[in-house]
């Protein structure tokens, strides 16, 4: 025979227990648990579980403001320093791609062929 089939209520000792609460371990009846982020809990262990969740909120806000500021300062950081490698990369580059004149040796000396 089940466990629960012979084990009663904690609050309602005539009533059959369909569940065991995780947190606090006693037996409960439909009315008395209810299922809360996937876990079945007691009523009690939920208002303890909510009530432990609120005071976690409370104290994240700044934890949460001081991460971001951080994620976001780290962000500017690391564009800064690709966009200044990209301008050392274009520094270095030689003047003639800049003006076209590279291209255009290029081209002639492929029509002289130069190149083959």
């Amino acid at each position: 025979m089940s466990s629960f089939a012979t084990r009663k209520c904690v609050r309602h000792v005539e009533r059959e227990a369909v569940a065991r609460c995780p947190s606090c371990g006693g037996d409960f009846c439909r009315e008395c648990i209810v299922e809360h982020n996937g876990r079945v809990l007691c009523a009690t262990c939920l208002a303890k579980s909510v009530a432990g969740a609120g005071a976690a909120q409370d104290a994240t806000p700044w934890r949460r403001k001081g991460g971001d500021a951080a994620v976001t300062a780290a962000c500017v950081l690391l564009l800064w320093i690709a966009f200044y490698g990209f301008g050392q990369f274009l520094k270095a580059l030689p003047p003639d791609l800049h003006e076209g004149t590279v291209w255009r040796k290029a081209v002639e000396g492929a029509g002289n062929g130069e190149d083959r």
